[in-house]
Parts: structure tokens; C-alpha cells; sequence
């Protein structure tokens, strides 16, 4: 799938991260956040120059922010770019996060293998990091479960080696819808169920203990009706890639959708809450 990057200077890092939000809100599914500013990368199928211009004119208003470049995704070698950038990632000293490549030193709980190529999910981003920290304190034994918005599969496949037997992974992105699999047979996971869609990918009398939603806000908000009627009485829904400015806004939604809060974490500028439904 070609891709179209574009380089947008931005004043400050807090106004990068509001940027960000907004961008993956348009379609923009990949980011590097930089001194100077944003690399964002976006399917070139979905580019509309006009778009990107227009969701990030009201920042001008909080600090200098401009777009310096945009051009097709140079083709290269993606193994070699993520042996090159990957790093193993620690998950409360119990998870560790690695690439194929990669030497396990020390003892883990658990151990996930990912071959990320172009879905996002490799548990660098905080929101990942929050979204299994959460899991973690959950029973998920012989639990249902959705990762709605799967990417690599990385939260599905940490539901799986928790206890969870029946499992639905969803993704609108043919690449993730690719990478999951793969990196379930890297595991020796299966029982994984991949489906490539949105929210009309639950089936309508589907229904989960839990449903794990690392996305963005205004895909939370907006899914956040379906995603109740999936979930089964005392389930819970696990959300992220929201910013902690943005809290109250998914709670108020939530709480007339009859959730309830149970717990929210940080993590730099990012967000996770937990709500149950009655």
C-alpha cells in the first residue's frame, strides 16, 4: 500500500500531541514525533491536501504550526528499518515487547513477539503501555474477547496468553488484518478470530466480556454506542489513545451510554480509563 508523508512544524510539544489526535481522526495512521515537530504518514488513497489544511488551521491560533513538506513514502526495506528503530519494550517488569530479532535477557510472565511492519501497535506508544498495564490487574480466564482497532494484534495476542478463549480481532487496515495473523503464528497463538472492517464488523447479538479499544477519541466516541451493546452485563471496556485533556469528554459519553468508571491511568500527556457496564 503506498503511503504519503508530511512534515508539519509545530511550536510546542503539548500542540504536537493535540495535532496528532486530530490527524489520526482524518485517517493518519502512523506518526514520529520530532523536535521540531510531526512526521505523520497517511495511505496516499486517503490523502486530501485540502483536509489535512483544514484540521490543523485552528492551531495556528495556540502556536506556530506549519506543513513543510509532503511527498510519496519513499519504498524501502521495512525489516531493515524496524531491526534498525525496534527496541525491546518493558511492561511493569512482567511483559516484554520484542522483535524477532531480538535476545529475551531476563525472567518475564510473559513474552510477545512482534514483527510490526507498517501497523501501529509495537507497545512504544504510551497508550499501548496503559492498555496492558490495565490488563494485567484483570482476570481474562475463559473471558470473550474484542481488540477493536487491533493493529498488530498485541492486545488481542496479551488476552490470549491471559486466559482469554474466544477472542475477535478487528481492524480497518488491510496491513494490520495481515500483521495480526503473522504475528500470532510467531506466538504459537491461535483462536484469534481477524476481521477487517469497523464497528459493523461486530456481529449485531455479538457480545464480549471485554472489549479493548487503544484508537483515538473521535472514533471512541463515535463507536461508543455499538461497543455497549457489545458487551455482556458487568463487562468491562477498556479505552485508550485519548489525551488526558480529553478525559472528561469520553466519560461524559460514556456515562450516557449507562457505563460506569472505573479507573484511570497517565502516562505522559496520554490517557486509559476503564468503565463496566451494569
Amino acid at each position: 500500500m503506498p503511503y504519503t508523508v508530511i512534515e508539519i512544524a509545530v511550536s510546542d510539544e503539548a500542540l504536537s500531541e493535540l495535532i496528532v489526535e486530530k490527524l489520526a481522526s482524518i485517517g493518519f495512521d502512523g506518526f514520529e514525533l520530532q523536535p521540531s515537530g510531526i512526521k505523520a504518514y497517511i495511505p496516499s488513497g486517503q490523502f486530501k491536501e485540502q483536509r489535512l489544511h483544514k484540521a490543523i488551521r485552528a492551531y495556528n491560533k495556540q502556536g506556530a504550526v506549519a506543513v513543510t513538506a509532503i511527498a510519496p513514502l519513499e519504498e524501502k526495506n521495512w525489516n531493515e528499518e524496524w531491526e534498525r528503530n525496534f527496541e525491546p519494550v518493558v511492561v511493569e517488569n512482567r511483559i516484554l515487547i520484542r522483535a524477532p530479532f531480538h535476545v529475551v535477557a531476563g525472567l518475564f510472565d510473559y513474552v510477545l513477539t512482534i514483527e510490526p511492519k507498517m501497523a501501529f501497535g509495537t507497545g512504544h506508544h504510551e497508550t499501548t503501555c496503559l492498555m496492558l498495564q490495565e490488563m494485567l490487574q484483570l482476570d481474562f480466564g475463559g473471558k470473550k474477547v474484542l481488540d477493536f482497532g487491533c493493529g498488530t494484534g498485541i492486545l488481542a495476542m496479551m488476552a490470549a496468553k491471559l486466559g482469554a478463549t474466544a477472542i475477535v480481532a478487528i481492524d480497518n487496515d488491510e496491513w494490520a488484518c495481515r500483521n495480526t495473523p503473522e504475528n500470532m503464528e510467531v506466538n504459537q497463538i491461535t483462536g484469534i478470530e481477524v476481521r477487517l472492517g469497523n464497528h459493523s464488523a461486530i456481529l449485531p447479538h455479538e457480545q464480549f466480556h471485554y472489549i479493548l479499544a487503544n484508537i483515538n477519541r473521535n472514533v471512541i466516541l463515535e463507536t461508543l454506542p455499538v461497543l455497549r451493546r457489545a458487551l455482556l452485563p458487568n463487562g468491562g471496556l477498556l479505552v485508550s489513545g485519548i489525551l488526558a485533556t480529553d478525559v472528561a469528554v469520553v466519560q461524559t459519553a460514556a456515562q450516557h451510554e449507562g457505563l460506569k468508571a472505573a479507573g484511570t491511568q497517565y502516562k505522559g500527556n496520554w490517557a486509559q480509563i476503564t468503565f463496566y457496564a451494569p
